[in-house]
């Protein structure tokens, strides 16, 4: 990718080369003055001289813009939300997962780091989207709470599962069971527990 940039790179250095400081009706001159008997007869027009200077100076824009993309998908230019806005994110993530759909109600999917499957979206926002790493999962015995730990960018997100009390055991028989989430943002990566 690199190699294919410094490609990019070399001719569109040549094209505004060209474009900025030859000039092209010297150079005309210079390979068609021997081919003609009367050259000043086949010399093209100051706008035809104009128009490719116009031309090469726009190639060779275009090409600093792509040498430019393929540095970024090659990784030289860092792309993507800083510390502070990925911190927001999470905090704000964390914030809807408590508040949003039923007031903190929600209806666990299947499976252990499943409270990433709500978490993910909410992290969504402008340049390249952090993701949630699940680092533990614990089911608690006797209370039945669910306490999963995700690291978004260094900075971990607790989430705190409880099962909603009266609920019957066939609810917990077909995976109908609702829980109250809590959540908890710090600013350093997860501890394994």
């Amino acid at each position: 990718m690199i190699g294919a940039a410094v490609f990019t790179g070399a001719f569109a250095v040549a094209f505004l080369a060209f474009a900025l400081f030859v000039d092209p009706r010297k150079l005309w001159w210079r390979f068609r003055a021997r081919h003609f008997e009367h050259p000043e007869a086949h010399e093209p027009s100051a706008a035809s001289f104009l128009w490719r200077r116009v031309l090469l100076g726009v190639l060779g824009l275009v090409l600093v813009w792509q040498c430019g993309e393929l540095l970024r998908l090659a990784g030289v230019f860092k792309t993507g939300p800083d510390h502070a806005e990925v911190l927001e994110r999470v905090e704000n993530a964390a914030l809807n997962l408590e508040t949003g759909k039923d007031g903190g109600q929600y209806k666990m999917p299947v499976g252990e780091g499943s409270w990433g499957f709500f978490i993910d979206p909410r992290l969504k926002g402008p340049g390249d989207d952090p993701v949630a790493h699940l680092v533990s999962a614990t089911d608690a015995e006797g209370d039945g709470e669910d306490v999963e730990r995700y690291e978004i960018d260094g900075i971990c997100l607790t989430v705190r599962a409880k099962p909603d009390p009266g609920q019957s055991e066939m609810d917990h028989a077909i995976d109908n069971l609702t829980y109250r989430v809590k959540t908890d943002v710090v600013d350093s990566p997860c501890e394994e527990s």
